[in-house]
């Protein structure tokens, strides 16, 4: 059963961007599941990242894995000051939801 990666891992300093990942790859794919894409919560880091979602999942189908992804998305060249600060407003503003997701798959890893 497909189970992206938590919303608070931080790749390439920004939560949520290595969940987006994957689940942008399970959608194409066709192995998404329950889970959506793209959700709220993806489109406030496709806004941050300049992309839609149709632009990013054809970057996903170039992209073999997530190294060169992060790269032709150019993450790296924004500063760590600038990335920081979208990560903790982004954290607080969707605290709630992040909170709900952990509690939710945890359990469903328990049983």
């Amino acid at each position: 059963m497909f189970r992206p990666r938590s919303g608070r891992l931080r790749t390439a300093d920004l939560p949520w961007l290595g969940r987006m990942i994957d689940k942008g790859r399970a959608a194409l794919s066709g192995t998404l599941g329950d889970y959506a894409f793209p959700c709220s919560m993806d489109l406030d880091l496709l806004r941050y990242l300049g992309l839609d979602p149709d632009a990013f999942k054809a970057l996903l189908g170039l992209c073999p894995d997530d190294a060169a992804l992060l790269e032709m998305l150019g993450v790296d060249s924004r500063s760590s000051a600038e990335k920081r600060l979208w990560a903790e407003v982004f954290e607080v503003r969707h605290a709630r939801l992040l909170n709900e997701l952990d509690k939710e798959e945890i359990r469903d890893k328990k049983g």
